[in-house]
């Protein structure tokens, strides 16, 4: 954590400062680092903050050969004063319609629940967005197909007191597009040569029969047509008129003198 003040206007050459911090647990302790200009204490830096509690005392106190100097102290509410770091692991999904992202809440000094949390998306504007159980912003994919960058930063949901900004986060990529156009070309190029060797094909197919028509094949008779009945049995025949059933039977003899 770090402290800092300005120098008073009407402060002597020779003045000096002291930051004084006191827990509600009456602990009180002085600044372990003191940040200097031109040897004035200007501010300091605390690396061990497991002494303060919620609500701390903090206290300035200037010191002159010359004159007094004023105080200054103030009771401050660590977590409003608290700045806090991006969100971790922001994620980016998109189909073919809308884009998810997603993050997860700051590491803080106290575990804090999400609802605690607002949240600053720059995605070419700025959009502020409360923290819930999900952590996410849902939102309509750009219509633009070059790359897109997103940044995110906290504060507390009571006070915009924001924190840094996140790394830059891409999504969608020009070369992607690119690849799917080509496909496409490749997909219209490959119906094409396909349709044309296929016309190519059947016109030598058509040429082929007028040049070379069929040649007759010699007649089957007896695979031509099964159901006609090449054979007559003699009881089929009809009997002419005037024949009778019965045979008649003429014998020639011969008689000698």
């Amino acid at each position: 954590m770090n402290c800092s003040w300005a120098k008073g206007r009407a402060a002597p050459d020779d003045v000096q400062y002291f930051l004084y911090i006191r827990s509600k647990k009456r602990i009180e302790r002085e600044c372990p680092r003191y940040l200097k200009d031109s040897g004035t204490h200007v501010g300091c830096h605390l690396q061990d903050l497991s002494g303060l509690t919620s609500y701390n005392y903090f206290l300035v106190n200037g010191t002159s050969q010359e004159t007094g100097i004023q105080f200054f102290d103030s009771v401050l509410l660590l977590k409003e004063i608290e700045q806090y770091n991006p969100p971790d692991n922001i994620t980016v999904q998109c189909n073919e319609s809308h884009c998810l992202i997603r993050w997860e809440k700051p590491r803080t000094r106290q575990q804090w629940p999400n609802r605690e949390f607002q949240y600053q998306l720059d995605i070419q504007r700025q959009i502020v967005v409360f923290g819930d159980s999900g952590n996410r912003y849902n939102f309509p994919k750009p219509g633009s197909k070059a790359k897109h960058t997103v940044k995110i930063r906290t504060a507390d949901a009571r006070k915009a007191h924001w924190g840094a900004w996140s790394q830059p986060v891409e999504f969608g990529s020009e070369e992607t597009e690119s690849s799917l156009v080509h496909i496409y070309v490749l997909l219209v190029l490959g119906t094409l040569v396909c349709g044309l060797t296929l016309g190519c094909l059947f016109k030598r197919f058509l040429k082929s029969h007028r040049l070379f028509p069929p040649v007759p094949q010699i007649k089957d008779k007896l695979n031509d047509n099964h159901q006609v009945d090449h054979e007559m049995l003699w009881e089929k025949f009809t009997h002419e008129a005037g024949k009778s059933d019965k045979e008649e039977v003429l014998t020639v003899e011969t008689v000698s003198e």
